[in-house]
């Protein structure tokens, strides 16, 4: 029972911090709330995995969660991206939806057989992927009449649907490269993820200046993006913190859940993380979406808890 509650903690962790991360990139550069959302939470975690983490890995371990953090970091900077410039519901169904759907297709291409109800989220999951990325998108966007004041730019064509794929391929080779890590130290392992996230963020961004460059989403910060008062400027840290903190919360308690429960019941319950953030654009926001994107994101839905579900045959 505490490994399902852990798990649906997880899942609404991700599903707001995802939220609140795509809500500050539809008013500052993606690049920035990236950098700065995960500089964040690892100001929080270094004291903690100092403190009470115990001894860091080391070795293959250490070189194995580095790469998962810069791979799960490019995941992050392509869905917020995604979220600035096209819908949230559509970026974060198709991101979900890959994400369960490629280690799934990794294992059967390795000789796993998939149960018939594993088998039917994987079919499940490519057809709701083509309906969603080949619907037609017409919503309000920035200085639009009826248009929210967070609303997407609306730059991003088919809603974002590409850079929903680039997250999902991310997050699924994050998944896929992270499960070789063998490690109690859990704290540190959170740390050393966000350490190389913010490490190749930092680099790729000097990089790109020193060569006159601007690096994928690092857009000119519009006029009125920062606040002129300290207290909103306050508030707007503390977007950004809560939007970093929700993405390694999520990470925690995935952990937890899995030593509870086992990696197979925590799937289950974390497979609802792009819903929960599907559901935040649309009460706060007001996104709607038109019947046949509907249909494809809740088929979506359906496909990633039948494959968190399904096991082998």
């Amino acid at each position: 029972m505490i490994g399902a509650l852990f798990g649906v903690i997880a899942a609404f962790s991700w599903g707001g911090g995802d939220f609140l991360g795509g809500l500050a990139s539809r008013r500052l550069p993606t690049f920035l709330v990236v950098a700065t959302s995960q500089a964040a939470a690892l100001a929080l975690l270094i004291p903690v995995a100092v403190l009470f983490g115990g001894t860091p890995p080391s070795g293959p371990s250490l070189l194995t969660t580095a790469l998962a953090g810069i791979v799960g970091g490019t995941g992050v900077l392509s869905l917020y991206h995604g979220f600035a410039h096209g819908r949230i519901s559509i970026v974060a169904s198709i991101a979900g939806t890959l994400a369960a759907l490629i280690p799934v297709g990794v294992s059967i291409a390795q000789g796993e057989v998939p149960s018939a109800l594993r088998l039917f989220g994987f079919f499940a999951a490519i057809v709701s992927i083509i309906i969603v990325s080949t619907s037609a998108v017409e919503h309000a966007v920035v200085g639009e009449a009826g248009a929210h004041a967070d609303a997407s730019s609306g730059s991003a064509a088919r809603g974002g649907a590409v850079y929903g794929v680039a997250a999902g391929m991310c997050f699924a080779g994050f998944s896929l490269i992270f499960s070789g890590v063998e490690s109690d130290a859990t704290v540190w392992l959170l740390t050393i993820l966000r350490i190389a996230s913010v490490s190749a963020l930092t680099i790729v961004f000097i990089t790109a200046r020193l060569v006159g460059r601007r690096p994928p989403g690092d857009e000119p910060i519009r006029a009125g993006a920062i606040p002129s008062g300290l207290l909103p400027r306050l508030r707007l840290l503390l977007l950004l913190a809560a939007a970093g903190t929700g993405d390694t919360l999520g990470n925690l308690f995935f952990f937890l859940s899995s030593g509870e429960s086992g990696v197979a019941v925590a799937a289950v319950f974390t497979s609802i993380a792009p819903i929960t953030t599907v559901i935040f654009a649309a009460l706060l926001l007001g996104e709607r979406v038109a019947a046949r994107q509907g249909l494809g994101i809740a088929l979506a839905g359906v496909a990633t808890v039948a494959i968190a579900l399904g096991g082998v045959a």
